[in-house]
């Protein structure tokens, strides 16, 4: 089934057209031919042309013929013609007079009204109106002492003209006009009379009533009937005018305003002359554009709402608009059964055209309205096809009937081009969204969302929407809003990962000092430091006893006291050859430790020359988007001079060699062959001893080992595990709480320059929320206050989680039970503004106090260790990086409504502030597509914000939505109706559709729609619907 009616829209309407039956025109030729070229230059307007008014004086003759024109076939491009009568009003202005060969409007004529009925039939207008006016016509006072008969047409009034002429001194007679037009110019008719005759039922309903604005402007205000006149124009539906351009018509509209009566002004041709002349007054030369349906009571729909659907100009903004995007307008929706498929029942098989504006999709329930959303959604790849409500498992794509798999929607863009979809099918993840959809159920999750814990899909929704404010000269050729972010603070975000590493060494400090100041490590020392002191007494009580040198006795061999002088000199350069070896071993030592500093530091210059290059792979491209190409060796270069490190390498290496070899070798004259042949000199001279030599050099090597013992146990400060260790260790405590409070501000002190990295990154975004802001603000001057505010601040995100995954929360401390812990820390959120870098301090250092010090009740503020609150596998040092280094603060846009957080609202005023954002804030210019969106909301908040936001939708884009709520369709002046109903008995939905102002579309809206009969009762001004 193929549906035509579009409902309402933008097309030429000139209610000022006169015929060759006119008192006045310029037609060329004889009556016959100026007929023709009449009719012909009609039918030579531009297409845009589809309603012209007759107007031909208070005669109806002209009309009468062009209809019977029409009739026969002529003026196939007019979809409606409409009478309009002219009279004289006993109010001065002026009377056409002959000047020359032209006819003007002299500074005495009457007042000119135009009263434009319905397309009725001429003789109705004869009998129940013309007639009717008759006996009410006064003549002007030089001609009252005529006798008049009180019939008006062409005769009479011509008859009444000859009359007043002959009465004229013969040589004045030349400077009458004809006898046509000063019968005309004599006959006016009281206001009062004029409403009284208007007051036939007959015509209730067929008529409006135009003031000439020339003759308004011509009323004399010099006399006390001012207000009288005011009444006139007030009372007026129009005001005519025949402007030269559209700037002539503004300063005239602009002129009515200033003299506080009714602007209404509609532009007509007032044509006289055929196209081609230069006359302003010619066909075509109107410059008025209506949007309704070509009817008498579009007509009357336009005038009600006149700033919306009446322009004056070249071409409506929205009729442009869709002329320069074709492809973003839906022409039609037709969805069919796909070939060769046999139904025992229909379902689908419709055409329907869709409106570029408002469409209102209206129906009882299960009538199909959702059904046709659903499906033009699907056609248009929409993005939320998880949220249909009709093509669902559940329902048309159920998997036992799939009734869905038989049918194929195909939609038709104004640009003529076609998207087809098969209803049991889904777009593909990379199909190009043409159709932004919200069904019932995505906005309700979306609310649900909202009201709980915030929503990533509204997140990258409003990102989206901010974007679109970003004046294309700011993106810098970026794709999306995170893609410039990205690109702006790609830098900060790199000094930010360098003072977390520097966070991350300051906490093993910290922790390695908090891990030294604890009772047990101090304990530890002591014990440590009395074991050792104990190692010493007994070591005391084990020297050895003292052995008279039997060298100093008379009777002493002399043999033995020279083997006895002998084995001391040896031993002397035995201890010589040891202590060469130990210097030997020190210098291994030192070079060893000298090459691992050279390998750091040779890996060190390594990765920064890996950095500099990615660094220079950076900047190469970012300098490729400069106008001007600039090189970058100009800009920044890297030497490396790996020769110093390499020659102290290579010295160090030959040195740490020769040490090698000297310790390793076993020839002669080596250490180690030298300390052999002594140690077998010592052994040989020891045997030529006597017994008590034997026992005094016995002695003396024993006593070497016992002080060798004592100082290896007394130590040196430097030296691990001796005594001389543990008491440095033991008094560097003391220094250890104050370099501790100085690492720990150094760390705050990062830890803030991050918050102000992270700052500089919410003035980046603020930069970019400025535009839409400024838009919402711009949202007063078409009468709507919107409480929506965008803001940019510093919030916390998943620290609860990602802390909490760090913590054993059944050990003792603070955060010690899952529920306590978790109520503990939010409590500290709230209380906690992350935007103040005070605040942030004192945050992290709560939490890191509370880490240390069991804060529950009860436990009186014992110490806890944080090794044995973090869970197993977990590093101490992590939680310490966490809570300092700032990962989970981050910039974040937030949208709040009369002050409140989303979170905060009701679910009305959730699903309002989402309507608000998508209709009113986003700036995309695809069709969108709303189901119920009213629901929730109260009528006053549907009629002061949600109207306003549906119509400024619809002057940007395609509106398409499902409703049951009258203020939507009706006040919301709905362009095209489609009214959906479903014939069971055949198993098809049905499609109706036309304007609001189209009587059967009216009676289907009043059925379906909830209250709306009293809704068109208390609008009928608007509507004159009955």
């Amino acid at each position: 089934m193929s549906i035509k009616n579009i409902g309402s829209t933008w097309n030429k309407w000139d209610l000022h057209v006169h015929t060759p039956e006119s008192f006045v025109h310029n037609y060329p030729g004889d009556k016959e031919n100026a007929w023709s070229t009449f009719l012909s230059d009609i039918e030579a307007l531009p297409s845009e042309f589809k309603v012209i008014g007759i107007n031909d004086y208070i005669l109806v003759d002209g009309y009468e013929r062009v209809l019977k024109e029409k009739e026969q076939g002529r003026l196939s491009n007019i979809d409606l013609i409409l009478p309009v009568v002219e009279l004289r009003l006993d109010k001065f202005g002026g009377v056409i007079q002959k000047e020359g060969k032209s006819f003007h409007s002299s500074a005495w004529s009457r007042v000119n009204i135009h009263i434009i009925f319905d397309q009725i039939p001429p003789e109705q207008i004869r009998q129940q109106f013309i007639s009717a006016i008759s006996p009410n016509y006064k003549l002007t006072s030089h001609s009252e002492n005529f006798s008049w008969n009180g019939v008006i047409n062409r005769e009479s009034i011509e008859h009444l003209g000859n009359m007043i002429i002959g009465t004229a001194p013969h040589n004045q007679q030349d400077n009458y006009s004809s006898a046509l037009i000063e019968g005309f110019n004599n006959l006016n008719i009281s206001y009062d009379a004029l409403c009284k005759a208007l007051e036939n039922k007959t015509l209730t309903d067929k008529f409006v009533v135009a003031i000439g604005k020339t003759e308004w402007e011509d009323l004399k205000w010099n006399d006390h009937s001012i207000a009288d006149k005011k009444t006139i124009i007030n009372k007026a539906d129009l005001v005519f005018t025949a402007s030269e351009s559209p700037s002539t018509y503004a300063k005239a509209k602009a002129k009515l305003k200033e003299q506080q009566v009714n602007y209404r002004l509609l532009d007509c041709s007032d044509a006289h002359w055929l196209s081609n002349a230069t006359d302003k007054d010619r066909i075509g030369n109107c410059f008025t554009w209506i949007k309704a349906d070509t009817s008498f009571k579009g007509l009357l729909q336009a005038i009600e709402e006149f700033d919306s659907r009446i322009h004056i100009g070249d071409c409506p903004p929205k009729k442009s608009l869709i002329d320069g995007n074709r492809t973003k307008f839906i022409k039609s929706i037709s969805i069919r059964k796909k070939e060769s498929i046999n139904l025992s029942q229909t379902w689908f098989n419709t055409d329907i055209p869709l409106n570029p504006d408002l469409v209102a999709i209206i129906g009882n329930k299960g009538s199909g309205k959702s059904a046709l959303a659903d499906i033009i959604a699907l056609a248009g790849n929409t993005k939320n096809f998880e949220s249909f409500s009709f093509l669902t498992q559940s329902r048309f794509r159920h998997p036992k009937s799939k009734l869905a798999q038989n049918f194929e929607a195909k939609l038709t863009w104004v640009d003529n081009s076609e998207t087809t979809r098969d209803l049991d099918k889904n777009p593909e993840a990379v199909s190009v969204e043409k159709v932004k959809y919200l069904p019932q159920r995505y906005l309700e999750d979306l609310c649900n969302e909202l009201g709980e814990k915030g929503s990533t899909t509204f997140d990258s929704e409003l990102r989206k929407i901010i974007y679109s404010h970003v004046p294309e000269d700011y993106r810098l050729g970026k794709q999306s809003m995170d893609e410039l972010l990205e690109f702006k603070v790609a830098e900060a975000n790199k000094t930010r990962e360098s003072l977390r590493q520097n966070i991350t060494r300051l906490n093993r400090e910290i922790i390695d000092i908090e891990n030294k100041l604890t009772k047990e490590h101090k304990e530890a020392l002591y014990a440590q430091l009395k074991e050792k002191q104990s190692e010493l007494l007994a070591l005391e009580s084990t020297k050895p006893q003292p052995v008279d040198d039997p060298n100093t006795s008379s009777e002493a061999q002399k043999e033995s006291r020279t083997a006895s002088e002998t084995i001391d000199k040896l031993e002397q350069q035995l201890q010589e050859i040891n202590n060469e070896e130990a210097r030997l071993f020190e210098k291994k030592t030192k070079y060893i430790k000298q090459q691992a500093i050279i390998d750091r530091i040779q890996q060190s210059l390594k990765n920064y020359f890996i950095h500099y290059e990615e660094f220079k792979r950076d900047l190469h491209i970012l300098i490729g988007e400069l106008e001007s190409p600039v090189d970058i060796e100009s800009i920044i270069t890297l030497q490396l001079n790996y020769q110093p490190i390499n020659t102290l390498q290579k010295q160090i290496d030959f040195e740490s060699k020769q040490v090698d070899s000297l310790l390793e070798s076993r020839e002669l004259g080596s250490i180690s062959n030298r300390r052999e042949l002594l140690k077998s000199s010592i052994v040989e001279f020891k045997n030529k001893l006597g017994e008590r030599e034997r026992v005094f050099v016995q002695y003396k090597e024993n006593l070497l080992k016992w002080e060798t013992a004592k100082k290896e146990i007394n130590g040196t400060p430097d030296k691990p595990n001796s005594i001389a260790w543990y008491q440095a260790q033991i008094e560097l405590l003391n220094t250890l709480p104050t370099k501790l409070i100085d690492i720990k501000k150094q760390r705050l002190r990062i830890t803030l320059d991050i918050h102000k990295i992270i700052n500089a990154m919410v003035d980046e975004y603020k930069n970019l929320y400025e535009p839409v802001q400024s838009f919402v603000q711009s949202t007063q001057q078409m009468d709507l206050s919107l409480p929506l505010e965008f803001q940019v601040r510093i919030e916390e995100s998943n620290f609860e989680e990602k802390f909490f995954n760090r913590l054993n929360r059944q050990s003792r401390g603070s955060f010690s039970g899952i529920h306590e812990s978790t109520m503990l820390l939010r409590s500290i959120f709230q209380e906690t503004d992350f935007n103040d870098e005070t605040e942030v301090a004192t945050f992290a250092e709560k939490i890191d106090m509370m880490l240390h010090f069991d804060q529950r009740e009860g436990q009186q503020n014992k110490e806890t260790y944080l090794i044995d609150q973090v869970k197993k596998g977990i590093n101490p040092n992590e939680v310490l990086d966490f809570i300092y280094g700032l990962d989970y603060l981050t910039p974040r846009y937030s949208l709040t409504f009369e002050k409140q957080e989303i979170g905060q609202l009701s679910p009305g005023e959730r699903g309002l502030l989402l309507l608000i954002f998508y209709l009113l804030v986003d700036k995309e210019d695809m069709p969108i597509i709303i189901d119920q969106p009213e629901e929730n909301l109260d009528n006053q908040t549907i009629f002061k914000v949600l109207v306003k936001c549906i119509k400024a939708a619809k002057e940007r884009r395609q509106v398409i939505m499902v409703t049951h709520n009258p203020n939507l369709a009706v006040v919301c002046d709905a362009e095209q109706i489609i009214h959906a109903s479903h014939n069971k008995l055949e198993g098809e939905f049905l499609y109706e559709t036309g304007a609001i102002e189209n009587s059967p579309i009216k009676e289907k809206v009043v059925q379906v729609l909830e209250g709306t009969e009293p809704a068109f009762k208390n609008r009928q001004s608007k509507y004159k619907l009955s």
